[in-house]
């Protein structure tokens, strides 16, 4: 038998270097998990992570951005070699990219929602909320900014151009008080920016919305607490990291379950699709993070990532790069390819 023959699946993660080697049926896998780079926050906690879009003007002086929330402010990085770019003032608990690259949205304790020019970090505009804004999301059309609160509260939609809430059919009082039918955190848009995904008043169970309706298409039960949710590329593929340390992948067209990946590192508290959506990364309590085969449902590799619980996971548009963010105050990059 040749080595071409015994030969399975290759990866490197950073200088995790995974060996998959399949040999009458065994499987050989072989690891050593260091970052690429690690940005320190001067432990201004990395509670979320976001990469830009990738640029196409020829004077852009980096392919993509990476920012970070925390709780003293929101940084912006140049993650090919680490470099702090902007440094926006202010506690936020999320960030979001505009598809475009040029805004970067923060939602913090106090309630605000601040609209950033993302290549100057002038503050554009701040959306006003009573609860804290604990996630965000624009659509992938950029028309469309939500906004997930805490505290149960009603997720809210807003023309982030303008700065007001969009009206959906038969809700009229979502001026004040938010979408009485979408609820709060997490939240995410299908890739054609027409339904959006949040949990319901159980935590357990994630609706799918006509976002121009407002009517219900589809619900997926966990049987247990949602932290965070993700869709694949594809937008056929819905992910669930729930509190019994497990994710749930589900098919977005009829709401089955399609596989259960069972963690052994805790709580997930973070779960990213890569932008093929061959792979799908997790982030647990307990610091580590997991990379999963998304058809098979099989693991690849779990490497122990940061001293304290991963809050937020984002793949580089390369999709060449993985993001981890921390509340030990650190932001790491993983490089991960198929070799």
């Amino acid at each position: 038998m040749t080595w071409k023959q015994i030969l399975g699946n290759y990866y490197t993660v950073s200088t995790l270097t995974i060996l998959t080697i399949s040999v009458y049926g065994c499987t050989v896998l072989t690891q050593n998990s260091q970052p690429l780079r690690t940005l320190s926050t001067k432990s201004d906690s990395g509670y979320s992570v976001a990469y830009s879009p990738a640029r196409s003007q020829t004077n852009s002086p980096v392919e993509t951005t990476l920012a970070s929330a925390g709780a003293k402010s929101v940084k912006i990085w140049n993650p090919d070699n680490g470099q702090l770019l902007l440094t926006l003032s202010g506690q936020a608990w999320a960030v979001s990219f505009s598809p475009d690259g040029q805004i970067l949205a923060s939602g913090s304790q106090d309630g605000s929602l601040n609209l950033w020019d993302a290549n100057t970090g002038k503050l554009i505009r701040s959306l006003k909320h009573s609860e804290p804004v604990i996630d965000i999301v624009f659509s992938p059309d950029g028309q469309t900014l939500a906004s997930g609160l805490d505290l149960g509260s009603n997720i809210r939609l807003w023309n982030w151009r303008t700065g007001e809430i969009i009206r959906i059919k038969d809700d009229p009082n979502a001026v004040k008080t938010g979408f009485s039918n979408f609820k709060s955190r997490p939240i995410t848009f299908s890739p054609d920016a027409q339904t959006l995904f949040a949990r319901d008043d159980s935590a357990a169970v994630i609706q799918s919305w006509n976002v121009k309706t407002g009517e219900l298409t589809g619900s997926f039960d966990a049987k247990s607490s949602i932290n965070t949710v993700a869709i694949s590329p594809d937008g056929k593929t819905l992910a669930t990291g729930i509190h019994d340390n497990a994710i749930k992948l589900w098919n977005v067209s009829d709401s089955k379950l399609i596989h259960t990946l069972t963690s052994r590192q805790g709580e997930v508290k973070a779960v990213a699709f890569s932008p093929d959506g061959k792979l799908l990364a997790s982030g647990s309590q307990d610091g580590s993070v997991t990379l999963w085969n998304t058809v098979t449902g099989e693991l690849i590799s779990t490497f122990t990532a940061h001293r304290e619980q991963v809050w937020s996971i984002a793949f580089n548009p390369n999709g060449k790069t993985l993001a981890s963010g921390s509340q030990d105050g650190t932001i790491k990059i993983w490089n991960v390819f198929p070799q």
